[in-house]
């Protein structure tokens, strides 16, 4: 099961309201059963003193009935509603639905006030009799008024009452449960606003989050907004160092190089060289600094249209002796997630080494592929062979060392591309020179 805090809170709401439920069916289907069995048993009273009150003695003693009780069902044979009246054991006066039949009780039971007894009709069908012991004026023997009623008409109520409150409720707890979800939902919105304003956060969209909240989250959006603005003025500073250490190192650097130009000595050119690779390392590792503390960033978003147009303008008058076409396309709706800075640096070493080896055009193309960005930069010069491709690859590896460079161009790229985890594929152009291309992490 998804550790899910909705599914949690419906899960339990859920669980309150079905067991709710279920204790107020019971308690009605008890309550009514109760109500439905007071009811039967006034019924039985009611027939029983209608009974009484339709008979009576002769001067002789023999029972005479003044009228028969008028609910059609003692009319009905074996209905399941019978009467009968006994006198020491004999049969004095029944119901037609008897027809022959007659009722067995147990007569030590039947006493003067009213009593109830359980027994079986003539089908065997359970019977909940009321019998009741009655003294005529001038009659030395009591007679026993027995009347019945059957236990099923109770049952069927009940069960009647029952599928009627099961559906009442089934609808009730169904609305319910719908309620409850609509709550756990709206009650649960500004996490999801949360949620959402984070993922505009990271995709570069928004900066921070929004301050419009309820009580309870309105604490945990203000810190997480101090976060990431310390998170931003951090970089900024690391940036800010990063940039004076460049400044402080390359000048005296550059002096130091200048000045053993001109020692015309084996002294003069080993600081030469030595100040070089100094200076190639200060390069590499400075960039380094800066891209690790950049990859990753929040909300870091960069339009590679703007940025390839830059540098197209820039490579053009670079290379305006040489007249080298640069050309772009597919650039449309090109987000790079990550820092404008990085992106300008791969393209920047890209652009500039198929500049460099190109005869007439350099070629570059973007497009989105599903949550990546792929970047292809072409030329038409004499390319790299298949085989020697990965060697360029290597720190500080050059093919020819005719054309100027540092041969840490193509590993600063790769760099940047492994800390935005994204890769560089060299292969061979359609006009038979070297392409690149950068897969990397796309913005919406």
């Amino acid at each position: 099961m998804r550790n899910s805090l909705t599914l949690r809170l419906v899960l339990t709401s859920s669980a309150w309201v079905v067991a709710t439920l279920l204790v107020t069916a019971v308690l009605l289907v008890f309550l009514f059963r109760g109500h439905i069995e007071q009811r039967f048993d006034g019924l039985l009273q009611d027939h029983l003193e209608e009974l009484v009150a339709a008979s009576e003695l002769t001067p002789e003693g023999i029972l005479k009935m003044t009228w028969r009780p008028s609910d059609p069902r003692f009319n009905r044979p074996h209905s399941g509603w019978y009467w009968e009246i006994h006198r020491s054991g004999v049969s004095l006066a029944r119901s037609d639905s008897l027809w022959r039949e007659n009722l067995q009780v147990d007569e030590s039971l039947i006493t003067g006030s009213a009593q109830v007894q359980q027994l079986s009709g003539p089908e065997d069908e359970p019977l909940q009799a009321l019998t009741q012991n009655i003294t005529f004026p001038d009659s030395a023997q009591p007679l026993q008024f027995i009347v019945a009623g059957p236990v099923s008409d109770i049952e069927t109520n009940v069960r009647a009452f029952t599928v009627q409150v099961a559906i009442t409720l089934t609808v009730l707890g169904t609305g319910l449960l719908l309620v409850v979800w609509f709550q756990v939902r709206f009650g649960l919105r500004p996490l999801h606003v949360i949620q959402l304003a984070l993922g505009e956060i990271r995709r570069g969209v928004s900066e921070r989050l929004p301050q419009n909240n309820p009580l309870e989250v309105e604490p945990v959006v203000s810190e997480l907004n101090s976060l990431l603005d310390h998170n931003r003025a951090l970089l900024e500073r690391a940036r800010t160092q990063v940039g004076n250490l460049a400044h402080a190192l390359k000048n005296p650097l550059t002096v130091i190089h200048n000045e053993a130009k001109g020692i015309d000595s084996e002294q003069g050119r080993v600081i030469v060289k030595q100040t070089t690779a100094i200076a190639n390392s200060v390069e590499l590792y400075l960039s380094q600094a800066r891209i690790a503390g950049s990859a990753g960033l929040l909300g870091a978003r960069a339009d590679c249209k703007a940025i390839i147009e830059d540098l197209c303008f820039s490579m053009e008058r670079l290379y305006k002796d040489r007249n080298i076409k640069i050309d772009h396309t597919e650039l449309e709706r090109c987000w790079f997630r990550g820092e404008a800075q990085d992106l300008e640096e791969m393209l920047g070493n890209l652009m500039d080494n198929a500049c460099k080896w190109a005869r007439s055009q350099v070629l570059v193309r973007a497009k989105r592929a599903g949550d990546r960005l792929l970047i292809l930069v072409e030329d038409d010069g004499p390319g790299i062979p298949e085989q020697r491709q990965l060697e360029v690859l290597q720190r500080g590896r050059r093919l020819d060392e005719k054309v100027s460079g540092t041969g840490l161009g193509l590993d600063i790229v790769q760099d940047i591309v492994g800390l935005y985890r994204g890769s560089i594929r060299l292969g061979r152009a359609a006009s038979g020179g070297l392409s690149a291309q950068l897969e990397l992490p796309a913005a919406d």
